[in-house]
């Protein structure tokens, strides 16, 4: 790549593992966490299952100020496969956290993902979203927040007296429990639910009907090599699969990748043989009833997809508290096709890069 001149500033590309400790010093300074950055930079940047990823550095002065990541991401659409890379990691260092610094580095990060990949897309924050916009991406509104409460009492007006407080929610837990044990009653002897620790080569098989059913979505890669890799435990991370299987065959109907967090479990990935909303809700419901079992006060999944998916949400009682929660930033190459812009993404948190 050749370097992106500018006064004072120049962006490479960064030289792994010699700069881990200059990148690791900043996400730290920059992003907070600092005990999970050599974790991230090793499983994202050094493990990813498609070969290592790449990271842009900004320099100044002959100082590491600016970096930010790119990790392949092999997606589906109408069975096309589609080169796509996952922006993330994006930070500067405070005392050049000026409009130029940030919008050269994303404007070289343009330059070169796009060199290698056929898209690219991101989730920044929020004060991201002005530079992003001028250095030539599009955003798009990206995964909307949905969650369930399963502790109701938490919810009620704080001035009610305890006893009432008590009293309501659990008579409104109890309600609503009857009414998704009877969507779960109906699959009781075609299913088996298991809970796994890991997937097993039933996902891959899974993936292949899957990826062929959603063809209408742009849909990221999820075979069993991805999954191992994605959700593989680590230090801030613990997520366990919650697998429906035909209680016969013992193939995969679907899954949820559940993760417990304080008093909630989020549900980071979930897919389903089939467009069902039926399926996904049963899912949902199956995590919430062992979160309700664990004492948890609620369910919450980030997500985007088609209209099927969004009904087994509701079916499941998630509501949607925030649209627009994680918006997504994507820039595509010369040939890609123009419409994935307006095409329905299947998106969950295992799109996003933590």
């Amino acid at each position: 790549m050749a370097e992106v001149q500018a006064p004072d500033y120049r962006v490479e590309i960064a030289r792994l593992p010699e700069q881990a400790g200059s990148i690791v010093e900043l996400w730290s300074q920059a992003l907070g966490y600092a005990e999970r950055r050599p974790l991230k930079l090793d499983w994202f940047y050094l493990r990813h299952p498609e070969g290592q990823s790449c990271l842009l550095l900004l320099h100044h002065g002959g100082q590491v100020v600016g970096v930010t990541g790119l990790g392949s991401r092999p997606l589906s659409w109408h069975g096309r496969e589609l080169d796509g890379a996952l922006m993330g990691d994006f930070a500067v260092d405070s005392h050049h956290r000026t409009l130029f610094p940030a919008l050269m580095l994303q404007r070289a990060a343009l330059e070169q993902g796009l060199g290698r990949h056929g898209l690219l897309y991101g989730f920044p924050n929020a004060k991201s979203l002005p530079v992003v916009r001028r250095a030539g991406y599009q955003v798009l509104p990206g995964m909307g927040r949905y969650a369930r409460a399963l502790r109701s009492e938490a919810y009620l007006p704080p001035a009610w007296p305890q006893g009432m407080r008590r009293a309501v929610g659990a008579m409104a837990d109890t309600a609503l429990s009857l009414r998704h044990a009877a969507g779960l009653r109906r699959h009781a002897r075609a299913l088996q639910v298991s809970w796994l620790d890991g997937p097993d080569e039933r996902f891959d098989a899974l993936w292949e009907r899957s990826r062929k059913a959603l063809g209408d979505c742009v849909l990221g890669r999820r075979d069993l090599a991805f999954l191992r890799w994605r959700f593989e435990p680590r230090a801030w991370h613990r997520t366990r699969l919650l697998a429906l299987a035909d209680a016969g065959t013992q193939s995969l109907a679907g899954y949820a990748a559940c993760e417990i967090e304080g008093t909630a479990m989020h549900v980071r990935d979930l897919l389903v043989e089939r467009p069902s909303a039926e399926l996904a809700a049963l899912l949902l419901r199956l995590a919430a009833r062992q979160a309700q079992a664990q004492g948890l006060r609620s369910l919450s999944m980030q997500c985007a997809g088609p209209p099927w998916l969004l009904a087994g949400l509701r079916a499941a009682g998630l509501r949607l508290r925030e649209a627009g929660a994680q918006p997504m930033i994507l820039a595509l190459a010369a040939g890609t096709p123009a419409p994935l812009a307006q095409a329905c993404w299947y998106l969950t948190g295992a799109d996003s890069d933590e």
